[in-house]
């Protein structure tokens, strides 16, 4: 008896050396994907690498958006990472299960919150706190001073946090607002007689894939840069941009899933991006004979002007 007794105190005390609460079990967390595509695979391997703690926190794939799921998986789970719109959209439809929604921006995760408010849905946005996009823009072009900003229906709510931002950062903000498609070059080009750049922000009238290309062979003409909010958008033909990459987002989402416990999932109604990317469109750069620092430079130049 005292033999077992001494064997049982040893291993509680070896689960405390390991950090491991006395009992616990792994947190269970399924994955479904929106689609298969390489942001939402690299995110997927990249929250697999970044687990702390081998087999405190179990990841397991349930399926993705189209396609059968893994019911077993989904059944288990404590929390579901739904990568993607689309797939927390599907989730917050048939599961009951906590939700949290990443590669998502914040206007489609409040739509969804307000679709499902039985849902538990939570989520960490791709949207980048508006500080961190001027703090690019004055690191990459020092010596700027208006910076021009496109709004469309869905970013007119943000002119006023965009000009207090701006305002913070050293800048002179103009705006010019657009109702429709027709409104969109007369008001572009409004805007880069102006101003020294134009800071595009996500809106679904402003800046789609139809209006990129009118849009930067606009700024190329008059010869001023777009600084962009995607590595798509930088791609495309920004000067540059900074961004959430998926595998920024998986190593906050690493982090948030090691601070639950099974049975206890503190969703984040919408948390902001802590981690971040930058992209440089290098032939831009020679094309406006813009002289740039390379990425990690300015990333480090954003870090420090907090």
């Amino acid at each position: 008896m005292l033999k077992k007794i001494s064997c049982l105190f040893a291993l509680v005390f070896w689960l405390a050396l390991c950090g491991l609460p006395v009992g616990a079990s792994a947190i269970e967390a399924a994955i479904v994907l929106s689609k298969h595509n390489e942001p939402q695979a690299a995110f997927l391997t990249a929250l697999r690498s970044a687990l702390p703690q081998p087999g405190a926190i179990r990841v397991r794939e349930a399926g993705t958006v189209g396609e059968s799921y893994d019911e077993a998986v989904l059944a288990r789970a404590d929390v579901i990472i739904a990568v993607g719109a689309e797939a927390a959209n599907q989730m917050a439809e048939r599961s009951g299960a906590p939700i949290l929604a990443v590669l998502i921006s914040t206007q489609n995760l409040r739509a969804l919150q307000i679709r499902y408010p039985r849902a538990r849905i939570g989520g960490i946005v791709l949207d980048q706190p508006l500080l961190r996009h001027f703090r690019l823009v004055r690191t990459a072009m020092p010596s700027a001073e208006r910076v021009g900003i496109l709004l469309g229906p869905q970013s007119a709510p943000l002119r006023s946090a965009l000009q207090d931002a701006a305002i913070r950062a050293g800048f002179k903000p103009n705006f010019e607002q657009i109702g429709d498609s027709d409104a969109l070059l007369p008001a572009l080009e409004r805007l880069l007689d102006a101003s020294d750049l134009i800071l595009a922000v996500p809106d679904s009238l402003a800046y789609t894939p139809n209006t990129a290309r009118p849009i930067l062979l606009t700024t190329y003409r008059y010869r001023k840069p777009v600084f962009g909010y995607s590595q798509a958008y930088v791609t495309a033909g920004a000067l540059a941009g900074v961004f959430s990459a998926p595998e920024d987002v998986a190593r906050q989402t690493a982090e948030w899933l090691a601070q639950q416990g099974t049975g206890r999932i503190d969703l984040p109604p919408a948390e902001s991006p802590r981690y971040f990317s930058v992209g440089v469109n290098r032939h831009v750069a020679r094309a406006l004979s813009i002289t740039i620092s390379d990425e990690s430079t300015l990333a480090d130049g954003i870090e420090r002007r907090k």
